[in-house]
């Protein structure tokens, strides 16, 4: 198996598993997605049939020709439904296809099918050379063959074009990346149809052969798949990029986490989930955040205390100045430990978000940043070896010197 034709397997057969979750959501109620699915699978699994081994061990268990004339259905019956499919509008139900196209597709088999039977067993895995072309039935085998893969192709380049007018850019760009390689598809059927019935164009010495009209085939076959590969490889670029910002924010509140959790750890919410470092939903980062938010809560008291006894307004925007008052809230809640006499004021709204924030953004966006922040200082307060205290314009030890 070439690797031109590997990928073009991966990609019909990763496209159509792409598309399984979405179906199995809709119970197949889906025309335009199951039509697509359908043409891709089909088009992928008749490509894996026609690879030299796999055809040899298939008809080992079957019959002379069974796996060729199988093959050969798929793929054109898998054509026909992706001419279905780009010739449809949004549906809300299924409609069968124009009956010229389902007639068109059942005469070519119906032809191929009569030609395989005809033939005898040693001559019904032919190919495309002169040793097998000089039959008639060979010869009408493909030219049948050809005429559908033809149609299809045209079809689906001129489909293809058209919907590329209109829609988002990427939409049109993967159209017309796909109608290029279509385009390309439908040239080479006219090339194979003259390999075909022209004896001259096989004989010796020619500049061009069958064998540069299957390799460009091949090449416009990876177009196609290229085209068809973008919307999922965007797709996948931005999940990547989602899971990689909720794992920075995820990393960046551990910080204040852990050091809510020493103090409460009832703060936790599930303690029985795993937590990973490579793959971090949104809703951990949630669960962290409340998790966060809830501990400043009970450390309000202990806040206020400090943020007096500083004698000095935190500004809102300074998560250095924040980072402080919680460094030394904590200090003093490990200190009162055990101990009557708590503070029982009112909490303190600790690193208020930027009046000037991120356009468009939410108020948990806003809320999440600002706590990252302080996370992050209170990070650096911790690994640096002394540490400046804002609040009272004091100088405090590192944690670790306490």
């Amino acid at each position: 198996m070439s690797v031109l034709n590997l990928i073009a397997i991966v990609t019909l057969l990763g496209g159509a598993a792409w598309m399984m979750p979405a179906l199995v959501q809709r119970r197949f109620r889906d025309p335009m997605r199951l039509h697509l699915f359908l043409s891709l699978f089909l088009m992928g699994i008749g490509n894996v049939l026609a690879q030299p081994p796999v055809l040899a061990r298939v008809d080992g268990y079957a019959f002379p020709g069974f796996t060729k004339i199988t093959f050969n259905v798929a793929i054109l019956i898998g054509l026909g439904l992706m001419v279905g499919f780009l010739r449809e509008c949004p549906l809300t139900r299924w409609r069968g296809p124009w009956p010229w196209e389902v007639v068109a597709c059942a005469i070519c088999l119906s032809v191929m099918i009569s030609m395989t039977a005809a033939l005898p067993p040693h001559l019904r895995n032919h190919v495309l050379t002169s040793e097998y072309l000089v039959d008639w039935r060979v010869r009408t085998f493909y030219n049948f063959g050809n005429f559908y893969l033809f149609f299809g192709y045209a079809a689906c380049a001129l489909l293809a074009a058209r919907h590329a007018r209109n829609g988002r850019s990427l939409r049109r760009l993967s159209l017309s990346v796909i109608s290029g390689g279509l385009t390309a598809l439908a040239l080479t059927c006219v090339f194979r149809f003259l390999w075909v019935n022209l004896p001259t164009l096989r004989e010796p010495g020619r500049a061009i052969t069958y064998a540069d009209d299957f390799v460009f085939g091949q090449v416009a076959t990876i177009v196609v798949c290229a085209g068809l590969s973008l919307p999922c490889f965007v797709s996948v670029v931005q999940i990547v990029r989602e899971r990689l910002d909720h794992r920075a924010q995820f990393l960046g509140l551990e910080e204040l986490w852990n050091r809510m959790v020493e103090i409460h750890p009832e703060l936790v919410l599930d303690h029985h989930r795993r937590r990973t470092r490579l793959l971090v939903s949104a809703p951990a980062v949630y669960r962290r955040y409340v998790e966060c938010r809830d501990g400043l809560t009970r450390l309000g008291p202990y806040l206020r205390l400090v943020a007096e006894e500083s004698q000095e307004a935190a500004p809102e925007d300074d998560p250095r100045t924040s980072a402080c008052l919680v460094d030394r809230a904590l200090r003093r809640l490990r200190e009162q430990d055990g101990a009557d006499g708590a503070p029982s004021t009112a909490s303190v709204f600790v690193l208020a978000p930027r009046p000037g924030g991120r356009a468009g953004g939410t108020d948990y966006e806003e809320d999440l940043g600002a706590l990252v922040r302080l996370s992050v200082e209170l990070r650096a307060m911790r690994t640096a070896p002394r540490t400046a205290g804002l609040c009272g314009g004091m100088w405090e030890p590192a944690p670790e010197a306490v």
